[in-house]
């Protein structure tokens, strides 16, 4: 199902993420989603389908969720980071990213 890049292998960190700003909010989990993604081998549109969007729109839905385009519902940021195998952690003011290996 997923499709495996050549990306080096880079370590994943943590990242945390201020919840200041609701459009930089939704900025910095898409990226770091992408991030996470490229790193996992992932495409777009494989990752869209293993959240459950219709194959039409899979892979468009993902890229403007990375980009910021489009708000990530949080069922969705949730789905996502179980997809990546990232933990997520909502503490406060801040949203905390833990990949899993």
């Amino acid at each position: 199902m997923y499709r495996k890049s050549n990306h080096s292998k880079q370590p994943m960190e943590t990242r945390i993420i201020e919840v200041d700003d609701k459009h930089e909010l939704n900025n910095q989990i898409g990226s770091h989603f992408k991030e996470f993604r490229e790193l996992r081998g992932i495409s777009q549109h494989d990752l869209g389908i293993a959240i459950g969007l219709s194959e039409d729109i899979a892979q468009q839905h993902i890229y403007k969720y990375e980009k910021g385009i489009i708000r990530i519902p949080i069922d969705i940021t949730v789905k996502i980071a179980k997809t990546l195998n990232v933990d997520l952690i909502i503490n406060g003011d801040k949203m905390i990213l833990i990949p899993r290996n």
